[in-house]
């Protein structure tokens, strides 16, 4: 019976030094060109969401509810624009509150050299009903969830149709 240490023992033994050094340089050359696919089509990365208890005091006692969403990568919104996007369409589960009613849409601009993060909500968030948080407390977890996701964004600021109504400041 063969085993592998004896396969790799003779293939140990039947490589010069100069084939040792060539398959070394393809090995690199391999782990090189994989890493250069693998950045140039990253597909994404795990982003945690932030969502407040549709019962108060239900039986979970937690303060929040988190939950792991793939934000995966596009090539035609910023992760931030995409991550919010998500966070507007509220949890996986009915027994948490979305942040705003249903149909709130926003859109979102970054500013790299002011380290400023802008979005501008729609009507849609005007709008309370039961199953959404109030608009004071959906502004506050917009800006946690921001705030835990991206360490690079400094200052936040969120407008409703063109009129600030909350900003955040490091």
């Amino acid at each position: 019976m063969i085993n592998a240490k004896d396969i790799f023992c003779n293939i140990k033994h039947g490589i010069a030094d100069r084939d040792r050094f060539v398959f070394s340089g393809i090995m690199l050359a391999f782990f090189f060109c994989s890493l250069i696919l693998y950045v140039i089509f990253y597909p994404g990365t795990k982003k945690l969401f932030l969502f407040e208890p549709l019962n108060l005091q239900s039986s979970d006692g937690a303060a929040l509810y988190a939950e792991k969403r793939f934000i995966p990568r596009s090539r035609t919104k910023s992760s931030v624009e995409y991550f919010c996007d998500e966070l507007l369409l509220g949890p996986f589960t009915d027994r948490y509150r979305p942040l705003f009613a249903s149909g709130t849409k926003a859109r979102v601009f970054f500013n790299k050299r002011k380290k400023t993060l802008y979005i501008d909500l729609n009507e849609g968030a005007l709008f309370e009903n039961a199953g959404s948080s109030d608009t004071k407390k959906a502004c506050t977890l917009l800006e946690q969830n921001i705030r835990k996701n991206y360490n690079s964004i400094d200052n936040i600021v969120i407008t409703m149709m063109g009129h600030e109504i909350y900003k955040y400041t490091d």
